[in-house]
């Protein structure tokens, strides 16, 4: 699984993980400066105190990745690297506060001292080996071709041209280009400069292993987006590791930090969810925290019921039937916003609208649904925050959705979907997702999708923990909601 991402990045996490444990010896050795190293490895509780800065190290390196340091368009530069590296240093320091405050009689960690010199020495060590050394050397190694990768573009339009360009006019990024594949020009046919195309898009499984490719991009912006995912389907059906540069993704870097190559948005696609693993991790993450959720949220809840009772006639919760995976429909709860026997023609014709809309000439011209008379006073405050959607949590108890993932659908927006759009319930729906951090109601239908899917194929538990923390200060300060 770990076979997209190059061996760099491990050698980089490996170098911060080290520099971690050295800096926390420092940080000790400087702290208790007047002690011998015998009366240091004598102390109380050494084997578990050790076992902490091991694993403290580890979620380091973790909130390294969360800060996006191991991608390539910030470790080889200098100032967005260091504010990276201190945004990072800082969230660290907050977590190892609040542990001190639960581990007593461990001097090395519960020392106030011990932190702040663990703070200096791990910012200068890692800030200087990264900038100094690690930089020339990736440099160097990757104009030796030790880091090369083997790349075959898919596509011989101006955007796979450009692609071409971009990753062959500097060497230090590790990248060599091989050549093309395309289905409009013969085999050997010219495509640019000395580049080639080298056979048909079918033959993609031979050409990954004739010419030992290890990355597949796709470059094509005059493709249909079902042609596309049909694409990405084939070349991910090789070894190679697919990536994608297409105006048809462009939603893609406009609202995520992306990989970038000589400042070119490139999209990892990786196909993640199936882990089994994964899956128990996210069912058992999501049980655990809607049961407590439900609990926290006790008197809130009950504060808004009564809110709902007494401003209209009617029940407090709305039970409606929504699809979810692989097109299955459940039983979906929500806080009431409407009056009682509202007529949902007018949701009905703006969803049509939503979803025909397509391309920029159409982006924003969709009216969305404003004084809608069908809503209550409290319901357009509860819609307004999200905090309608609070009752989602009995969902994802009983398993129909997830925390985090693809929003489910009506049944009369699933039967208007394209084949390519159905694809976002290939996974449990979820409460919230990467659209509703991303801008909600600020992209249209085909980006929501978009987003969908590429949540999807990057599923990961700091993906849904980073989605969550997002999703709080979208609904506190009701972003883009209807």
């Amino acid at each position: 699984m770990f076979k997209q991402y190059p061996k760099y990045k491990f050698i980089l996490a490996l170098a911060d993980f080290s520099l971690f444990i050295v800096s926390f010896a420092l940080a000790v050795w400087t702290r208790f400066y007047e002690k011998s190293l015998t009366e240091l490895l004598a102390q109380p509780f050494l084997l578990t105190q050790c076992i902490f800065i091991l694993v403290y190290s580890f979620i380091l390196v973790v909130i390294f990745q969360h800060f996006n340091l191991y991608k390539i368009n910030v470790f080889l530069t200098v100032i967005e690297q260091i504010i990276a590296i201190i945004k990072a240093i800082i969230y660290g320091l907050v977590g190892m506060i609040v542990a001190s405050f639960f581990i007593k009689g461990m001097d090395w960690v519960d020392s106030r001292a011990v932190i702040v010199y663990f703070v200096g020495f791990s910012f200068i060590s890692i800030t200087l080996f990264r900038t100094l050394i690690f930089q020339k050397l990736f440099r160097v190694a990757a104009q030796k071709k030790i880091f090369r990768r083997k790349v075959l573009i898919v596509g011989t339009d101006e955007t796979a041209k450009m692609v071409a360009v971009e990753l062959d006019i500097d060497e230090s990024h590790g990248f060599e280009v091989i050549g093309f594949a395309d289905d409009e020009l013969p085999k050997g046919a010219r495509v640019f400069e000395d580049f080639q195309n080298l056979g048909k898009i079918s033959e993609l499984r031979d050409l990954v292993k004739q010419y030992e490719i290890e990355d597949i991009i796709i470059a094509q912006s005059d493709i249909s987006h079902q042609n596309l995912l049909e694409l990405v389907d084939k070349a991910k059906d090789t070894k190679a590791n697919v990536r994608l540069a297409s105006e048809v993704y462009r939603i893609i870097p406009e609202k995520i930090l992306v990989e970038k190559y000589l400042g070119m948005p490139i999209v990892l696609m990786p196909q993640n969810y199936n882990n089994l693993l994964f899956g128990v991790y996210k069912r058992v993450f999501d049980f655990v925290f809607a049961a407590l959720a439900l609990l926290f949220l006790a008197i809130p809840f009950l504060i808004i019921a009564a809110l709902i009772r007494f401003s209209s006639k009617g029940a407090v919760f709305f039970r409606d039937t929504r699809i979810g995976k692989d097109g299955k429909p459940f039983k979906f709860y929500k806080f009431r916003t409407m009056y009682l026997d509202s007529d949902d023609t007018i949701h009905r014709e703006f969803v049509s609208e939503f979803i025909k809309q397509n391309g920029e000439e159409k982006k924003g011209k969709i009216k969305k649904i404003t004084d809608d008379p069908r809503v209550t006073r409290i319901g357009k405050f509860l819609r307004k925050t999200s905090l309608d959607e609070l009752p989602q949590l009995f969902n994802v108890l009983r398993g129909e959705m997830s925390l985090v993932g693809p929003r489910p659908c009506l049944p009369y927006e699933w039967e208007q979907y394209d084949e390519w759009h159905r694809r976002r319930f290939s996974v449990i729906p979820g409460c919230t997702g990467l659209w509703q951090v991303s801008g909600r109601s600020a992209v249209d239908f085909n980006d929501m999708v978009i987003l969908d899917l590429f949540y999807i194929d990057n599923m990961s538990p700091l993906l849904d923990l980073k989605i969550m923390f997002r999703t709080i200060p979208v609904m506190l300060l009701a972003k883009g909601g209807y």
